[in-house]
């Protein structure tokens, strides 16, 4: 489900804790850079979601396992100012003039 850049907020999941983007960025701490795809844990519930970013957007979802995974997304945001680079060392994204680096899975 898309959603509009002024409803700038996704879910959890899990528990449908509503959070803006740099909320969720916050609470991500490991990253699959080859993928852009980041671990998400939940403030309110403790569960694990994922969230794959790319230039302009934001989604949450969750991964379905092997033998590749993939990502499903369950909400996913269009964000203008949204921007996204990656290497082996991790992921980084700016927004809004703000910078979040979620470190790769060692």
């Amino acid at each position: 489900m898309k959603t509009r850049a002024e409803d700038a907020s996704l879910r959890c999941p899990s528990c449908g804790a509503s959070y803006d983007p740099a909320g969720i960025l916050d609470a991500c701490k490991v990253s699959w850079p080859n993928q852009r795809w980041l671990l998400f844990e939940c403030p309110s519930c403790k569960n694990d979601a994922h969230v794959e970013v790319s230039d302009g957007s934001l989604a949450i979802g969750s991964l379905d396992g092997g033998p590749g995974p993939c990502f499903f997304p369950t909400q996913t945001l269009a964000l203008r100012d949204l921007r996204v680079t990656a290497n082996t060392g991790g992921v980084t994204v700016v927004f809004k003039g703000n910078r979040t680096r979620v470190p790769a899975k060692k």
